[in-house]
């Protein structure tokens, strides 16, 4: 029988973890949080050099090692240059659409420490001020930029606020909570997972239970850019069971109340022996769960096995809608998708 989650501590985490900014390549702060929470959790944790977060939990048996990995950086955005008019330009952190983005307000992290609210628009951004054909054009870094909300309107003022190229940018989560459990927020991706891996600790944990196997936490903070679980693995790992968000779209098996378990996307199939185990976990444990194909999508997972990683790997998590822009899930697919993690982990 599998330990009880407690959905509330586990929506709770994630809402703080939401409000926490970490745009790849700055992603302490997300770190930290997640290492002062899992520090009441039965786990030896170490930060490494590369910064992410590794918890090893001693397992009943040493026999066939296995990890978890979820990743805390989110999409973002740094500063790649200052407009004559004070205004910025921006590059991408992870893979967005510009459209997503537009309107939103941001947080930007200054050079000299400090922090200055703004808002992506387009160059064009007001209809009583340009023609159809400038409110109109695309949307890409030609004709986009960060308004600051400060008193500048030069590139030299803009410097003087200590604002300079390569500072990183932070989108507005804006985390909400439905009486009816939905959860709506940016960075849902994959948020929601490392929350799932916190439920599902937690609740066997609390049920005075240890994982059948020695089993590694990785959280990883480069996997919006491709190489997050690359390395911080023991050398002898069996399986490693990636968790990161499902793809719910049209055309998609998915929805926000399952886990889905991942039999293939845009880098290949996964184990196809690791997928059915966890498949048979999802039915004997009655989960509600689909298997899906997710043709534009890649993982931790995979970036290990890139690495030159040996081992199984899977690929579970929960559905979330509208994934890389304002995203959102439900309650019943984060709990479903820590009963799966918790089945595997004592299976």
């Amino acid at each position: 029988m599998l330990p009880e989650i407690n959905v509330e501590k586990m929506v709770e985490f994630l809402a703080a973890l939401l409000n926490t900014p970490s745009p790849t390549g700055d992603t302490d702060r997300a770190i930290q949080y997640v290492h002062n929470a899992f520090s009441d959790l039965p786990l030896n944790l170490t930060i490494s050099p590369k910064g992410f977060l590794v918890g090893t939990w001693k397992g009943k048996n040493d026999t066939a090692p296995r990890a978890l990995t979820a990743h805390v950086d989110t999409l973002g955005a740094m500063v790649r240059g200052i407009k004559k008019n004070g205004r910025l330009t921006l590059t991408q952190l992870g893979g967005w659409i510009w459209s997503s983005v537009e309107g939103e307000g941001v947080t930007l992290f200054a050079s000299n420490g400090q922090t200055y609210r703004g808002t992506i628009l387009p160059v064009a951004a007001s209809i009583h001020a340009s023609p159809r054909k400038e409110t109109a054009a695309a949307r890409d870094d030609s004709n986009m930029e960060l308004r600051i909300d400060a008193h500048t309107s030069s590139e030299a003022e803009t410097r003087a606020l200590g604002i300079r190229v390569g500072d990183v940018i932070a989108f507005d989560p804006r985390v909400e909570l439905s009486d009816s459990g939905f959860i709506r927020s940016r960075h849902l991706d994959d948020k929601a997972c490392v929350a799932a891996i916190y439920g599902a600790v937690a609740a066997i944990a609390a049920a005075g239970r240890q994982p059948k196997q020695t089993t590694t936490i990785h959280i990883s903070n480069y996997e919006e850019v491709g190489h997050g679980a690359a390395t911080g693995f023991p050398d002898n790992l069996a399986d490693l069971l990636t968790v990161d968000m499902a793809v719910v779209a049209p055309k998609q098996e998915s929805d926000e109340y399952s886990v889905t378990i991942c039999a293939k996307d845009s880098g290949g199939p996964y184990h196809l022996g690791f997928r059915r185990e966890l498949e048979a976990l999802a039915e004997a444990n009655n989960l509600r769960h689909v298997t899906d194909i997710y043709p534009f999508y890649g993982s931790d997972g995979e970036a290990f096995w890139r690495a030159g990683g040996n081992v199984r790997v899977g690929l579970i998590g929960p559905g979330v809608d509208a994934s890389h822009h304002y995203e959102r899930t439900h309650r019943d697919a984060l709990e479903n998708t820590a009963k799966l993690i918790a089945a595997y982990l004592l299976s």
